[in-house]
């Protein structure tokens, strides 16, 4: 049976301890100068290879392709632009607010976290290897509403929320082994804000973010990031990665861009493989071309088209 199959990188990494069999056992951090990941090698019969592709494979992080067959070849083509917070150079948050936020920034910052915390009750908490099953069961459901309004308050479709049933139930084992994260900003008990997060190593990959809309006054996004920072250097966590998309919000906050890549591997001596792979790996790039001329993505955006065909549907 021949193979062909699509792998996520990021995803397989950080979520399911795993990495795609066309890789050595070993990733490492070239930012932390570490290793972020090693196991035993998973076998792979490339006399099945047809074309594979795996998706977001990001240049700060390390990988070695495993010994091949001649005729299975793999190209590797740009595709996205990842934004993350390195802090590896500095000591504390207080000298990371002043390298990278304006003293305007900080100012409104220290004055919106003011006022959120003398017209509320404010608590903030970490849950990492520890969480009773019952409030991770309310705080999920409070998420899904938040990104539920946030995205119809936008406009835009979220990919998360039709799978939310499989994180629900991928996350709570995961935080119990702190391998993921949520912080959560309450007042009293209500949820206010709620970041899932993904650790490996020293990396802290940011995954799912959201708030209630009725506090949209106080900055909420800013606030979550400082306290998340914090916990960082409290941790000694020295890369929180904020992954893909370009957004105002990541220029503000990072100090650090990569780009992710696909890898396409196929089976060069099949005339009709090493066609189907030239087509696909053609139209990535006509993507990319799109994306860095700012029409993919800010002329043409798939989430609030896919957003209006889901309301044309009813």
């Amino acid at each position: 049976m021949e193979f062909d199959k699509k792998y996520r990188f990021f995803f397989d990494l950080f979520m399911r301890g795993t990495v795609s069999p066309f890789y050595a056992n070993r990733v490492g951090n070239v930012l932390t100068d570490e290793v972020v990941f090693s196991s035993e090698e998973t076998p792979l019969a490339f006399e099945n290879v047809k074309i594979s592709t795996v998706w977001d494979v990001p240049e700060y992080l390390e990988v070695s392709l495993k010994e091949r067959p001649e005729q299975v070849r793999v190209s590797k083509i740009r595709q996205y632009k990842g934004y993350l917070i390195d802090l590896s150079k500095f000591k504390k948050v207080e000298d990371y607010l002043t390298d990278q936020l304006s003293s305007r920034n900080r100012k409104k910052l220290r004055s919106k976290k003011r006022k959120l915390e003398s017209e509320c009750s404010i608590r903030y908490v970490f849950y990492h290897g520890q969480i009773e099953k019952d409030e991770y069961q309310r705080l999920f459901s409070e998420l899904y509403d938040m990104l539920d309004n946030r995205f119809e308050e936008k406009k835009t479709a979220n990919h998360n929320l039709p799978n939310w049933q499989y994180y629900r139930d991928l996350v709570y084992p995961m935080i119990l082994k702190k391998r993921a994260s949520l912080f959560v900003i309450y007042d009293q008990e209500k949820p206010i804000t709620i970041a899932l997060q993904f650790h490996l190593k020293q990396t802290v990959f940011s995954y799912i973010q959201s708030y209630h809309i009725d506090y949209s006054q106080y900055n909420m996004g800013d606030i979550c990031m400082l306290k998340r920072l914090e916990w960082c250097f409290e941790q000694d966590y020295r890369v929180l990665d904020l992954s893909m998309g370009v957004t105002d919000y990541k220029i503000k906050w990072c100090n650090h861009h990569y780009d992710l890549y696909f890898h396409v591997f196929y089976k060069a001596n099949s005339i009709s493989t090493l066609f189907k792979a030239k087509i696909q790996c053609e139209k990535l790039r006509f993507k990319q071309y799109l994306r860095d001329r700012n029409i993919l993505g800010k002329l043409v955006r798939y989430d609030k088209i896919k957003y209006r065909i889901g309301q044309l549907r009813g």
